[in-house]
């Protein structure tokens, strides 16, 4: 008797309830996935590393599709409801959910620490230095940055504010 194969939905979750839609699905038996990404952001005028769910509001389950119950998602906490188009329910393919996975091991492995790498090339785009090049060479305090200038024959270092710099 042929069965059907395991697919990936999307489900749509209330607003920043993503992890508590994952704890509460995991516990009802489904594979869940919600795609993380950890980014600097200004939080009270200070810069901190974030960790935010790549898909705002939404998550990746695995089920069968005649075990899917639509009623029973929907009344789970932290889920809105189940993606559809129309009358067909959504569903991701297997590929997208491995890259997905794959990506997300690969940022665990490299954890940021500051927005530019020691060595990398960046461009001044503010202040009286704006328009030059520039070697990031370190991090100094939550916001600034030392950087190195080639200026009057020899390597300046500069001391900056690290949301002025872009990476060339």
């Amino acid at each position: 008797m042929y069965r059907n194969m395991p697919a990936w939905y999307v489900l749509h979750c209330k607003a920043r309830q993503e992890e508590r839609a994952k704890a509460n699905l995991e516990q009802q038996g489904f594979r869940t996935l919600c795609p993380m990404f950890t980014h600097q952001k200004r939080i009270a005028g200070k810069r901190k590393l974030v960790r935010e769910a790549l898909f705002p509001n939404y998550i990746f389950i695995q089920s069968e599709p005649e075990q899917l119950n639509i009623n029973a998602l929907r009344s789970t906490r932290g889920v809105r409801t189940i993606v559809r188009f129309g009358n067909h329910i959504a569903t991701v393919p297997e590929s997208i959910i491995e890259h997905f996975e794959q990506s997300a091991e690969q940022a665990d492995n490299n954890a940021v620490s500051s927005l530019f790498a020691a060595g990398s090339r960046v461009e001044i785009i503010a202040g009286a230095f704006a328009g030059l090049q520039a070697v990031y060479h370190m991090p100094k305090g939550d916001e600034r940055c030392i950087v190195l200038l080639d200026m009057l024959g020899k390597q300046q270092q500069l001391e900056i504010e690290e949301d002025k710099l872009i990476t060339t």
